[in-house]
């Protein structure tokens, strides 16, 4: 027999029969669990660590959180749009065609507006990618673009953020922050992208701006001279 190390528990019963059944007990050698019963147990384990059906046809479909379900959404009303589209051609179906692309486009700014606030810098970006093609007729898209442009903490989404509000910068709202932020940008990154978003789209209050920052040495040193340079240029 082979020598039983299991330590044991001291029993504090002051009762005989207790404390000789506890130490019988003591005595008896654990036996090994069958196979079958292995197997069974094996089953069980690999059945527990698979996930639910639900949640794989959700993963699968990429519908896990709140932009999935967004998604899902919009497709579901674009094919009922498209459904109402085919089925006729009365006044009835056109508007309701109509509110059903006003529908989608609401889920649309939606999920874009939420990936510009999302935790996940590679999700930001691509909420800034897709927000660059609404930020000329959408002032709240604009905003959350300014927002990314002048705080977020990731040089990468600042610069495409300032980079995607483009014609914007000629709206004061917007132009006069952009020209906050140039004489305060941390980033020679950011500053560069700023100085580009101004030389390609602002006025000429903007750019005489950006001459009196290059003057007053509140740029980078190379961006300093690739601005009077590039306005030199110009003038010839």
């Amino acid at each position: 027999m082979a020598e039983n190390n299991t330590t044991r528990v001291p029993l504090t019963s002051a009762d005989a029969t207790e404390r000789a059944l506890w130490e019988a007990l003591g005595e008896i050698e654990p036996a090994e669990p069958s196979a079958e019963l292995r197997q069974s147990f094996y089953r069980r384990l690999a059945a527990a660590s698979r996930p639910a059906r639900l949640e794989h046809w959700l993963g699968a479909l990429g519908l896990r959180g709140r932009a999935g379900w967004l998604t899902a959404a919009a497709c579901l009303l674009a094919g009922l749009g498209i459904g109402h589209a085919t089925g006729g051609g009365d006044g009835a179906a056109d508007s309701r065609l109509a509110a059903l692309e006003a529908d989608v486009t609401m889920l649309n700014r939606r999920l874009i507006l939420d990936r510009l606030e999302d935790d996940t810098p590679s999700k930001r970006l691509r909420g800034v990618v897709d927000a660059a093609r609404m930020a000329a007729d959408d002032a709240e898209i604009a905003q959350a673009l300014l927002v990314r442009a002048t705080e977020d903490r990731v040089p990468s989404v600042r610069s495409a953020a300032i980079d995607a509000l483009g014609a914007r910068v000629a709206a004061p709202a917007v132009g006069s922050r952009v020209m906050t932020l140039l004489g305060q940008a941390d980033s020679p990154l950011v500053q560069l992208a700023l100085i580009d978003l101004v030389l390609r789209y602002g006025n000429d209050a903007q750019i005489d701006q950006l001459v009196t920052l290059a003057e007053q040495d509140r740029l980078y040193p190379d961006l300093k001279r690739h601005v009077l340079a590039v306005l030199k240029r110009d003038m010839v």
